[in-house]
């Protein structure tokens, strides 16, 4: 049982199964939500702002899902990029209050090697990393603010 929990390469597989299925499980839910209610999607996202900024947070984890992809090739070693986005997701992951994802990126991190390892990845993959994490933040920041002052 713990070979599966220190191998990287299934819990990566794992978290991004995760990421992919947390909209579109979401989607389904407001989809018979809205037929058992008798109600348009747009009403409901009209009626209920809390359900609107749910989807928000639901719909960034495909972004992050592009980072994973991304990243897919880049090294397995804690102080590596890759090392840097798992600790940016926990945060991201503690703010939208996602524990089940807060605790696949704990297990992915714990997974990775100590040490770092420099691997070369391209100028144009970081900027799409990069900004997508900035994305993501203020997004994060934003619906954060806005459940405060619900």
């Amino acid at each position: 049982m713990t070979i599966f929990w220190n191998n990287s390469v299934k819990l990566k597989r794992i978290l991004f199964i995760y990421w992919l299925m947390i909209p579109v499980l979401f989607g389904s839910y407001v989809i018979v939500f809205a037929a058992v209610k008798n109600v348009s999607v747009t009403a409901l996202f009209t009626n209920i702002p809390s359900l609107a900024l749910t989807s928000v947070v639901a719909l960034l984890s495909f972004f992050q899902v592009f980072i994973l992809y991304k990243l897919k090739n880049s090294s397995n070693y804690r102080q590596s990029f890759f090392g840097v986005f798992l600790k940016f997701s926990m945060i991201q992951q503690l703010c939208s209050l996602n524990v089940i994802g807060l605790l696949l990126c704990i297990l992915v991190y714990r997974s990775l090697l100590e040490g770092s390892e420099q691997v070369k990845i391209s100028k144009q993959v970081k900027i799409q990393v990069y900004s997508s994490m900035v994305f993501i933040t203020l997004v994060t920041f934003l619906v954060v603010s806005i459940r405060f002052s619900l």
